[in-house]
């Protein structure tokens, strides 16, 4: 999640050829000049669902200049050059491009041709998922073929009892005379006009009886049907189809060559074209320069954050440290309860329990009343939300009425006698009571000391005259 969270933020540092020379320079990070171009691809991709305003753009280049530091941070440390990196980012690379180095035009044509001649090949009434069993007799004689019929007969009847066609199948796999075959989707078209008639007015699931045609005794079964959609929804299945066809895929990437020579005046054949624009590509395509590098940086961006940030924050004993230091940080928005609600019996259990507890520390509360139910359930404890005993004004109705004061509540029928033992409180007294808020808190302030070192660091420079021109021109 953490690394999908931070491609957001990815950009492209190498400035393709392509760039316009007079293009403004919206910033400048340890010599590198971010052009228009690409913040404004960007900054449009990651703010799809916000108005564009002059402060909105303002904002991200802040973002965006925080992200190009740590980038930057992450090539200084050689994150670049790891073989576990350049794997990965090559693997992703190429699978990107291979939409950029096949002639996807040609594709689609096949497609809608394939569609097309299915379509009218197999008409309207569809096709339909066969099986057939077929027997011939031993010989020529009336009584050999009517054998024949009632070995056939005899396999019917245990097919329509329920038995398993595979089944039957390796059982009679020996004998000479009678055949299992899946004859899989079929046409009307690919049968006799009387067989295509009978099978296509027969339902899935339904077996038909044996009858003789050209002195073999035979019987179907129809496993399935289906008639063809549309081409949207038969689409899946037809490009599965090309892309397995290895004469149509080079074709594609031939074709994309010859565009590609033609394109940039290379003198050469397609496939040498596509090879050399494969290595030129995130020059000669800079949507797909874009891409590839947003996956590249965005990976540096976890390597490098893995180590200033998630790796420091799971040292616990500088999370404690931090939050001794820190408490007042985290007090809480609103009126807040430290303790345990109590079901009991009657009032004389409450206080039995009550007089348990003093002393006790609140994280061992729920073990004392385990203990003191132990002999037969005389109570009930409710510990907050999180499990830490922390009740916020407005989360529990027991707390808001019995503690401040607002609210009704329903008493439990076993259970009438509701009360609280506990204290408010305006800032959490140790770590357990604001149980995983203290971690997101920590990762935050690791954030931010990094980037105030990361800005003393490095020389940058954000230039406001071009960043006003970013998507508010054309």
């Amino acid at each position: 999640m953490r690394r999908i969270v931070l491609l957001v933020f990815t950009v492209l540092l190498a400035v393709p050829f392509y760039a316009k020379k007079d293009e403004p320079v919206v910033m400048s990070v340890n010599g590198y000049d971010v052009k228009k171009s690409e913040f404004e691809y960007f900054f449009k991709k990651n703010n799809t669902d916000s108005v564009v305003t002059k402060k909105t753009i303002k904002q991200y280049a802040d973002l965006y200049l925080n992200f190009k530091l740590k980038v930057q941070a992450a090539i200084d440390a050689g994150m670049d050059k790891a073989e576990s990196f350049l794997n990965e980012y090559k693997m992703y690379r190429d699978m990107q491009a291979e939409d950029y180095l096949t002639d996807n035009a040609f594709i689609d044509e096949i497609a809608h041709e394939a569609y097309e001649k299915t379509y009218n090949d197999v008409g309207p009434d569809g096709l339909t998922y066969l099986l057939i069993i077929s027997s011939i007799p031993e010989d020529e004689t009336d009584e050999a073929k009517n054998a024949c019929m009632e070995r056939m007969f005899s396999i019917y009847e245990k097919l329509k009892a329920g038995e398993d066609f595979q089944t039957m199948s390796q059982e009679y796999a020996d004998d000479d005379f009678i055949s299992f075959d899946d004859l899989g989707w079929m046409m009307r078209s690919q049968m006799p006009g009387e067989i295509g008639d009978m099978v296509f007015d027969m339902r899935p699931g339904q077996l038909s009886e044996p009858f003789m045609i050209d002195e073999t005794a035979v019987m179907f079964r129809v496993e399935s049907r289906r008639v063809i959609g549309s081409f949207e929804s038969e689409s899946p299945e037809i490009y599965e189809w090309i892309h397995n066809r290895t004469d149509i895929d080079k074709e594609a990437k031939v074709r994309k060559g010859n565009e590609y020579a033609s394109r940039m005046g290379w003198d050469i054949d397609g496939l040498e074209a596509l090879a050399r624009a494969d290595s030129l590509l995130e020059e000669i395509e800079p949507e797909f320069g874009n891409i590839s590098r947003e996956y590249h940086d965005g990976l540096l961006l976890f390597e490098i954050s893995s180590k200033e940030i998630w790796e420091k924050a799971n040292d616990s004993e500088a999370v404690r440290n931090w939050f001794d230091a820190n408490k007042k940080l985290l007090s809480y928005e609103k009126p807040c309860f430290k303790g345990m609600v109590f079901f009991c019996q009657d009032e004389d259990v409450f206080k039995q329990i009550k007089k348990e507890l003093e002393g006790v520390d609140v994280s061992e509360w729920v073990s004392k009343a385990v203990e003191f139910n132990k002999e037969s359930v005389k109570l009930r404890v409710m510990r907050g939300p999180s499990g830490n005993g922390i009740f916020l004004k407005g989360q529990n109705a027991y707390v808001d009425k019995i503690v401040f004061g607002t609210g009704e509540y329903e008493p439990m029928k076993n259970f009438p006698y509701v009360n609280v033992v506990g204290k408010v409180i305006k800032e959490p007294e140790n770590i357990n009571d604001v149980s995983g808020k203290v971690n997101d808190a920590y990762q935050n302030y690791l954030e931010q000391e990094w980037i105030k070192k990361l800005r003393k660091q490095y020389k940058y420079k954000i230039y406001n005259k071009a960043l006003k021109k970013v998507c508010l021109d054309k």
